[in-house]
């Protein structure tokens, strides 16, 4: 058929432990745990344009992918795949109910973690990094011709945590790989809410997890991949128990059944792709004086100052900034998919949605990186968990200054392709 421009390959692995582990996502939640309540899966879903080099999107069901392990596994597909970086992607579910990573979240705990933890927390990061190349290849070797088509839905169960009444995006973007058949081999949606229906002591994919378990039983033989939008300030509603859960997961299933019926848009053209990494600046970094003061507190914030003062003391600088990734794909003219890490707030997405095309756009958060949260200047100024108090969890050492926001959205525009610039 004429129009099967692309290549598509799908790859899923189980990536649940099979021994005692720590969860990540709350820090109230020491003790590790053996219980198994959904299994989870890394997934990964290969994109060429007719003979060009693949683009590869993992999907991890965990909480977050560190900085230094995208940058492992993107090494190990550049050099066996022919992945260049740009074409490369890691999107995790943000699920709190999945295992701990080595060099994420340090402090989150608020104590130092046992070193038998420590152990296997390390193990399984190591198994991790394999598993995620090992899919990525797979995928990458089982593509067939498929014509691409997407469509925006509607799903409303996630609220805002901050303000009742408050800013949420319900949009729900769907891309579909479709066979000479016309059956889907692989659907790909993105919601902007939290992944924290539950927070039981056990491994669970969550809402994200239920629903790519019933796409996948609605569509026979096809592979469904989850990931999040702007969701920082975003909560699942209700949420508590694993009914919640299941319910919102399958509200989102019934969505995209709904979206197929009434219609998709094709996807035609050559996919490019673009990578920047921007500086965020810390606000003032506080005083050595300050830290001995908060060190004097008990629970994570007198935990967290007294990390900073054992970096001192080790004769090492505190952090002024960090390097943040942007990244967008571009089906030619057709869609545009902006990849940011972290957990950046639902402002962005309304944002960009205001200053691109929101009709062929596509916005994902929790990408490539988990290294804090993501505030606006809107957040910002009014301080509290996203805007500052965060900040703790993920070790860094004080919150962001106010033009982190438009030093995002300026890259963006940098990246975008011309076509979805405002003319």
């Amino acid at each position: 058929m004429e129009d099967l421009q692309y290549q598509v390959g799908v790859a899923k692995t189980d990536i649940t432990p099979d021994y005692p582990i720590r969860l990540s996502g709350y820090g109230s939640r020491r003790e590790e745990t053996s219980e198994i309540a959904q299994r989870i899966y890394a997934k990964s879903l290969a994109i060429s344009h007719q003979d060009d080099d693949p683009f590869v999107m993992i999907l991890v069901e965990n909480v977050g992918i560190p900085d230094h392990l995208t940058k492992e596994v993107a090494n190990r597909l550049s050099k066996v795949a022919r992945v260049s970086r740009e074409r490369f992607v890691i999107c995790s579910t943000h699920t709190h109910s999945a295992p701990c990573l080595s060099g994420m979240l340090a402090t989150l705990f608020g104590q130092p973690i046992p070193s038998d933890h420590q152990q296997r927390i390390d193990q399984y990061t190591v198994e991790l990094v394999n598993q995620l190349e090992r899919v990525a290849i797979s995928a990458i070797d089982c593509r067939i011709p498929v014509r691409l088509a997407w469509t925006i839905g509607n799903v409303a169960f996630g609220k805002n945590r901050r303000t009742e009444g408050g800013p949420v995006d319900h949009s729900l973007p769907v891309l579909f790989a479709l066979n000479k058949n016309g059956n889907p081999i692989a659907i790909w949606a993105s919601y902007a809410c939290h992944t924290t229906t539950l927070g039981l002591n056990c491994i669970n994919g969550d809402w994200a997890g239920y629903a790519m378990e019933k796409i996948e039983a609605d569509y026979p033989n096809v592979m469904a991949l989850i990931s999040l939008g702007c969701a920082a300030d975003i909560n699942p509603h209700p949420r508590g128990e694993f009914e919640h859960a299941r319910q919102h997961g399958h509200t989102l299933a019934d969505e995209i059944n709904r979206s197929v019926e009434s219609g998709m848009e094709p996807i035609t053209g050559k996919l490019s792709g673009a990578t920047k990494r921007v500086p965020l600046p810390f606000d003032t970094i506080p005083s050595r004086g300050e830290w001995e003061k908060r060190a004097e507190q008990n629970g994570a914030f007198g935990y967290h100052a007294k990390v900073q003062l054992e970096k001192m003391d080790g004769g090492k600088k505190l952090q002024t900034k960090i390097s943040y990734p942007i990244q967008t794909w571009a089906f030619s003219d057709k869609l545009l998919i902006v990849f940011l890490a972290g957990e950046v707030v639902v402002d962005f997405s309304h944002r960009l949605k205001d200053e691109l095309d929101h009709n062929r756009l596509w916005i994902n958060a929790y990408s490539n990186d988990l290294p804090c949260y993501i505030p606006s200047v809107r957040i910002l100024n009014e301080g509290g968990y996203e805007g500052k108090d965060a900040m703790i969890y993920f070790d860094r050492p004080t919150h962001f200054r106010p033009e982190v926001e438009e030093l995002i959205i300026s890259q963006v525009h940098e990246l975008a392709p011309k076509e979805y610039l405002p003319s």
